[in-house]
């Protein structure tokens, strides 16, 4: 990974703000357009099935998608989410998940981006299709 890809994981994970840092998502890998968010799975993300929460897995999408489209143009945006669609596919289990979100396409005001989720033996588990707003 170049230094300015290394600068943007750590700068990413040092504002991921207290609830993403709440529930242990981390940034693995960043680069224009697209996103790697990883989280090692805690007895506390899963439902009574024992898989992971869909609420979850929605949170993986949101932040993979969004940091996606934060740094679509190459240089970091602020977002925010104006509407999310997710299709559960498979339960989630295991020890840790994976997301990654790419940016589709990215305008003025807004951009169009999709996640895929994937369990530890890199299963598809869930993809979203988020709509994010530029806020600057």
């Amino acid at each position: 990974m170049d230094e300015s890809r290394a600068e943007w994981v750590r700068s990413i994970n040092e504002n991921l703000g207290p609830f993403n840092e709440l529930v242990g998502l981390r940034c693995d890998a960043v680069g224009q357009g697209w996103c790697r968010i990883v989280c090692d799975i805690r007895p506390e993300h899963c439902n009574p099935q024992g898989a992971v929460h869909g609420g979850m897995g929605g949170t993986m999408l949101d932040v993979a998608a969004g940091v996606a489209a934060i740094y679509a143009s190459g240089e970091a945006r602020p977002i925010v989410t104006r509407s999310a669609s997710a299709h559960y596919l498979r339960p989630l289990t295991g020890t840790r998940m994976r997301a990654e979100g790419r940016a589709i396409k990215a305008g003025r005001k807004l951009c169009l981006a999709r996640a895929e989720l994937y369990d530890d033996q890199d299963r598809l588990c869930c993809t979203g299709d988020l709509e994010l707003f530029y806020t600057d």
